[in-house]
């Protein structure tokens, strides 16, 4: 198997696994936050509808993302359309899908190819990378869902 069908399959699963999680929080919690700064689920599934899309360029043109102020206002304008846990889901298995093809069409050879990116004060990374970052991030939020099910007394397997 190479290493992009695994990474495909993996996208999916924690999408799946995510949406399944978020769906299971009674629609009256989706904008329950346990503390302070601490993040609603709804606001969460809104990240994981959107940031998907900060990907795209790179592994689309290996190009990074810009992060002007038109391209955060556009992201956050993104995030804002999201006005329901439905709303979040469709869009995210749409850009999860948008990435899994982008994935499967990177050439074996390209994988160790290194680019710079803005993300965490800059970094240098592999496509490879890249390729993993979003499943990273759904994985993140995924353990956030989670916790807020524990806290609202919810202990089953979702």
């Amino acid at each position: 198997m190479r290493y992009q069908d695994h990474l495909v399959r993996m996208n999916q699963r924690a999408l799946e696994d995510l949406c399944r999680s978020a769906n299971a929080v009674r629609p009256e919690f989706h904008d329950w936050r346990p503390a302070g700064e601490a993040r609603a689920v709804l606001s969460q599934m809104r990240e994981i509808a959107s940031s998907g899309y900060f990907f795209i360029p790179i592994l689309k043109d290996r190009t990074p993302p810009t992060f002007s102020p038109e391209a955060m206002r556009e992201a956050q304008d993104r995030m804002e359309s999201y006005k329901t846990m439905l709303d979040c889901i469709a869009s995210a298995r749409e850009v999860t899908g948008e990435i899994n093809l982008l994935i499967l069409s990177i050439p074996d050879e390209e994988l160790e190819k290194e680019i710079d990116l803005p993300f965490g004060g800059g970094m240098r990374v592999t496509i490879a990378d890249v390729c993993v970052m979003h499943y990273w991030n759904m994985v993140y939020h995924h353990g956030q869902v989670n916790q807020i099910q524990l806290m609202l007394g919810d202990r089953d397997m979702h």
